[in-house]
């Protein structure tokens, strides 16, 4: 089943709407990305984990720096072994 729904958005976002190829699929994707965000901020938090925009700037700044070479070369050797 499917809802029609009227809603009022931002310029940028509907400039940006206005260049996908199916509005549907692209808004549809997007709202269900933030519902698996919501759902995992409930897991982690009944897990006794608080998520704060803190937290989630360390993580980024801890994962914009790039795997060392050496790590990421025995981290291919390992997976070579496995499989």
């Amino acid at each position: 089943m499917t809802v029609k729904r009227s809603v009022s958005l931002p310029d940028d976002v509907a400039e940006w709407l206005d260049q996908q190829p199916n509005v549907s699929a692209a808004i549809t994707a997007a709202v269900r990305a933030q519902m698996a965000a919501v759902h995992l901020h409930e897991v982690l938090r009944r897990a006794g984990i608080e998520v704060t925009e803190a937290g989630r700037a360390r993580w980024r700044e801890r994962l914009a720096t790039p795997i060392p070479a050496d790590a990421l070369a025995e981290g291919r050797r390992m997976l070579g072994r496995a499989g």
